[in-house]
């Protein structure tokens, strides 16, 4: 794997049948550097350029529902605790950054989100403290908003060509429950956990075998996973009377029983038949 810094365009040789390593170049204006590898980890989004050069295909399914991001600062501490609140449109997500001071991703209908976007400063720091119910006291939003439409992606294979891909390049789902980043925490561990073994034994880390095995160690994990964060986005979305008690009760006893609330963050973070 040759890469050629800076990235202007992508381009990817496929190798014969006696090379032992593939050769991706990146065209750019001179003066060029030129890093070689067994083994490249895609960790370049949901546009993944490492993903597009190693000629993995993309499913795809648009969502009704846009993503408002931006940043905010706030009276009172966050403790490090990041804050979730389910609307009948999408979940409202507070992400804790340094200081007092939070990063949000507040998803709706795509109008929604965009006569939120054009709301003055003001405007939307009074919005987003009423949808937080003031649990952060006042709130001042920072400069810089930006809208993402979502979907759900899975690409046809998670490696291929020495490319392993982690994180939005091997999936993409609503943000609900921190659950696309702890995917990505698995993906990353799986990935060093063979390359590591594999670089141990003396054998090639890059091998198609190798990629084989780390697709199949991240297909049934991110399928699963998947299926279940489309099923609680559909279940947010859905209007029909009777679920919606039951909705309320699940997330009441959650977090009024400490034993089930870290159950099921437990299996947030890691699934119990991967342990």
């Amino acid at each position: 794997m040759r890469l050629s810094c800076p990235i202007s365009s992508v381009s990817t040789t496929r190798p014969k049948p006696s090379s032992s390593k593939p050769t991706t170049s990146r065209s750019a204006p001179p003066p060029r550097s030129f890093l070689s590898a067994r083994l490249v980890v895609g960790a370049d989004g949901r546009h993944s350029l490492c993903r597009e050069a190693a000629g993995i295909a993309v499913t795809r399914r648009e969502l009704t529902q846009t993503a408002l991001t931006f940043n905010v600062g706030h009276t009172r501490p966050h403790r490090n605790v990041s804050t979730e609140f389910h609307t009948p449109h999408g979940p409202c997500v507070f992400v804790p950054l340094p200081g007092d001071r939070s990063s949000i991703v507040w998803v709706s209908a795509p109008a929604e989100a965009e006569r939120l976007r054009g709301l003055s400063d003001a405007e939307l720091s009074a919005a987003i403290e009423k949808q937080s119910h003031s649990i952060l006291g006042r709130m001042t939003v920072e400069p810089g908003r930006n809208l993402f439409p979502l979907a759900i992606e899975r690409p046809k294979s998670f490696g291929r060509d020495r490319i392993a891909l982690v994180g939005e390049a091997a999936h993409v789902v609503p943000p609900i429950g921190a659950q696309g980043l702890n995917l990505g925490l698995r993906d990353a561990a799986d990935v060093a956990r063979l390359a590591g073994e594999v670089i141990a034994a003396g054998q090639d880390p890059g091998a198609p075998d190798v990629l084989k095995r780390y697709d199949r160690a991240r297909r049934p994990d991110v399928l699963s996973r998947t299926f279940a964060i489309d099923i609680a986005n559909r279940s947010l979305l859905n209007d029909f009377l009777p679920l919606q008690p039951v909705r309320a009760v699940g997330m009441h006893l959650l977090g009024a029983i400490g034993p089930l609330r870290r159950f099921a963050m437990r299996e947030g973070l890691t699934p119990t038949w991967r342990r």
